[in-house]
């Protein structure tokens, strides 16, 4: 596997990660919600780790942002089409 499509992975990963817990955060109501960003803080330390350059660094913020509203929106969909309210609401 070439090398920048094995970084690629990584960064999809990492991002999809991260944005899946700060959804996570967002959603969640109970005090449980602030496990989920102390853990989206350690994926992106760990990101920041191995991974130094600036470009990959901010591309991983701006990915894990789009992550974020994604998975959200989805969330809110679902939760919209079986006609409950909204978990965090």
């Amino acid at each position: 596997m070439g090398e920048k499509l094995k970084t690629a992975l990584w960064l999809i990963g990492f991002a999809m990660l991260a944005g899946l817990l700060l959804a996570m955060f967002s959603i969640i109501a109970s005090l449980v919600k602030y496990v989920f960003s102390l853990l989206a803080l350690y994926v992106g330390i760990r990101f920041f780790r191995k991974f130094e350059s600036i470009g990959l660094r901010i591309g991983f913020f701006a990915l894990a942002i789009v992550f974020y509203f994604a998975i959200v929106i989805v969330i809110q969909a679902i939760v919209y089409l079986q006609g409950q309210s909204s978990p965090a609401l």
